[in-house]
């Protein structure tokens, strides 16, 4: 069976690859229902604190909230149209230099690294600058604060990087970002910084929690959940048994019981931080790369302390904990929060997300093993994802024939992400204009942020110019422009994929190099 699937030139439809791969597809499929059930259940708890008590904005969901109401009149905007022309003849002529490179190119990325070719200013590592117009757009819909804050830390980062190799600590960064657990410990840092994200975010909502609470013994009117995705009480069962049925998952597959505990209970606290960061701010990174549970746990018990059968089930959950750029919670929490907006039924909404949930996975297991058993997963169709499962062996093989003792600094360097955070959300709150916000510390630390920075940048630059010289009324009036740059290159972007399905050509990558 593995024969065929490694080397191809044989299919998946037969009776016996069938049958072996049918359990543990299931399995698999039943793991991700219940994982985005337990995250459906956590933001239908959020959703209301966060909507309706804070009054936080959803950046992201203002765009498909404005196309699909007709009362807003954005398709109607000229305005809109400008911007949308703007980002779709970029992508265009990109997409055309791309497969006929004649056609002169319009230049969306500059790497400053390939000017910088004396140490200690090599150690700031991959240094790339990007102009993309829907990135653009769509920081134009975060906060100053926030926007002004990615960019000095990002720069403050590579500082620390730059220090690190003129002092020998460390190397620097390299391509695929900071090491785990060498200075400046960019990603313990992070770690400790979401940390405190979600703590606080809960912490702040402990009366309404208890609310919550009394809504769900059935004790108090305080609060309607009759519009919500799930009834509170529903919602609190589903919590329990999900997440009980995913520590008996990991148990199964070999995790010690204290340790899926811990696992999940930290996955989950990274879950909060990253639906805290889409309703608040819209950031769209947030993917805290070597920073989940299972590093962490290394850390702090050390591999030499761990059994082998922990390892391997750590390296079995690390398909969705090597990061968190595409975190289910984000669709969650706003999907939820869209229906509400739209006074659309939120329990269509939750069936909708579990059947998209279980379908994906049903169709990813089915596209990848169609293609393996054809051309081979050892061919070189397979490189994109095998990447992510070498990396995860490769480091299980370092983890079993090399085994650490418990990490003391890393552990101490996540302790003082979390205090930075606490410190600059004080200072923010106790002085008035505190430009330094505490999420972007962290999320300056992540890998994805070198493709937004610059983007970050402008649209914080533009956007003072907006509210200083025209106001809140004139920054109105100008946003149906940023709608049309995301519109713009995403859609005529997303059409070059479905060119290359079709011609069986490769296809152009608008985002990016």
């Amino acid at each position: 069976m593995l024969y065929g699937y490694w080397n191809g030139t044989t299919t998946l439809y037969q009776e016996a690859v069938l049958s072996a791969w049918l359990p543990r597809i299931l399995w698999w499929l039943g793991f991700v229902v219940v994982l985005i059930f337990v995250l459906i259940c956590l933001s239908v708890a959020l959703r209301p604190l966060w909507s309706e008590r804070e009054r936080l904005t959803f950046p992201i969901i203002q765009l498909p909230l404005a196309i699909t109401n007709p009362e807003t009149g954005l398709l109607r905007d000229p305005l809109m149209w400008i911007g949308f022309g703007i980002g779709a003849v970029i992508n265009l002529v990109n997409g055309l230099n791309y497969i006929f490179p004649a056609v002169p190119s319009i230049p969306l990325y500059i790497d400053l690294q390939s000017y910088i070719h004396n140490d200690p200013w090599t150690g700031s590592g991959w240094f790339p600058m990007t102009f993309n117009p829907s990135v653009i757009g769509l920081a134009f819909l975060m906060p100053l604060d926030l926007l002004f804050s990615c960019t000095f830390f990002y720069l403050y980062w590579k500082a620390m990087f730059i220090i690190a190799k003129a002092t020998a600590i460390s190397p620097g960064y390299g391509w695929g970002g900071p090491s785990p657990a060498i200075f400046p410990y960019s990603n313990e840092q992070m770690f400790g910084g979401f940390i405190a994200i979600a703590l606080s975010s809960v912490l702040v909502g402990r009366q309404y929690f208890r609310q919550v609470w009394r809504r769900v013994l059935a004790r108090s009117s305080e609060i309607d959940d009759s519009t919500e995705g799930l009834r509170f009480r529903t919602a609190l069962a589903g919590s329990i048994i999900g997440v009980a049925l995913l520590i008996m998952f990991a148990v199964h597959g070999g995790l010690s019981p204290y340790l899926a505990v811990a696992f999940f209970a930290i996955y989950f606290l990274l879950a909060v931080a990253v639906a805290r960061i889409r309703a608040e701010f819209g950031s769209p990174v947030h993917d805290f790369h070597f920073a989940g549970p299972d590093y962490t746990l290394n850390y702090v018990l050390g591999s030499v302390n761990l059994r082998q059968q922990d390892i391997g089930m750590f390296h079995q959950l690390y398909w969705f904990n090597r990061a968190y750029r595409g975190h289910p919670v984000a669709s969650t929490i706003e999907g939820l929060q869209m229906s509400a907006r739209a006074r659309f039924r939120g329990r269509s909404i939750v069936f909708a997300m579990l059947l998209a949930g279980g379908a994906s996975v049903v169709v990813g297991f089915w596209g990848w093993l169609h293609y393996a058993y054809k051309l081979g997963a050892a061919s070189a169709w397979g490189y994109g994802a095998n990447w992510f499962g070498e990396e995860a062996y490769t480091r299980l093989q370092s983890w079993i024939e090399n085994p650490e003792p418990a990490n003391i600094t890393a552990p101490f360097a996540m302790a003082v992400g979390f205090g930075i955070s606490l410190l600059l959300a004080a200072a923010r709150t106790r002085f008035v204009g505190w430009p330094l916000h505490p999420v972007a510390y962290s999320l300056s630390a992540s890998w994805s942020i070198n493709w937004v920075w610059m983007p970050m940048f402008i649209a914080w630059a533009i956007k003072v110019l907006v509210l200083r010289y025209g106001g809140l009324r004139f920054y109105r009036r100008v946003l149906p422009f940023f709608f049309g740059l995301i519109l713009g290159e995403s859609m005529l972007g997303c059409t070059w994929p479905i060119i290359g399905l079709i011609f069986k050509v490769p296809s152009y990558n608008f985002f990016g190099s």
